[in-house]
């Protein structure tokens, strides 16, 4: 499990989503995701409206819908799960929430589920947060934003 904080971005604005999606890997857009606790600037989506507590869809789908419009996400989750996982199995768990979750900011990080595979967190419309169980997404991201930092250590350096 690996975590990344992300303190710039190349759109100039946290978060853009579709810049993200753009950089995962075809594993990634083949599963399930759920996103939750979103706040966005504008809501062009009607497959992501306005004061809906979550929506879940396969990630192509996802990304296809991102890449419509620019949308600065203030806050929110997105959430990955194997495309095998069914939603009834994850609502026996907390839906993952940015505003006000103290665990982010640990120094062992985990994901908000135990189901899941990543969870890409947009907070406060200031940084953006990366927690997956598959390394190479993490390292990829590293790798596209240099000024990045591992989150157990900069949350070693909070506590």
């Amino acid at each position: 499990m690996k975590g990344l904080i992300i303190n710039k971005m190349h759109s100039g604005y946290f978060t853009n989503m579709s810049e993200v999606f753009n950089l995962l890997p075809e594993e990634e857009l083949n599963c399930m995701w759920l996103v939750s606790s979103y706040e966005c600037n504008i809501y062009p989506f009607e497959q992501i409206p306005f004061e809906k507590e979550y929506v879940w869809m396969k990630g192509t789908e996802l990304k296809e819908i991102l890449n419509q419009e620019e949308v600065m996400f203030i806050w929110g989750n997105f959430t990955s799960y194997p495309s095998n996982t069914k939603l009834k199995d994850i609502l026996k768990y907390p839906i993952p929430f940015a505003d006000g979750n103290s665990d982010l900011w640990k120094k062992d990080v985990h994901l908000s589920n135990p189901l899941s595979n990543t969870e890409l967190i947009s907070w406060d419309g200031s940084i953006f947060l990366t927690l997956s169980k598959n390394t190479t997404l993490i390292e990829g991201l590293k790798d596209n934003y240099p000024d990045s930092e591992d989150l157990s250590t900069y949350n070693s350096d909070i506590d």
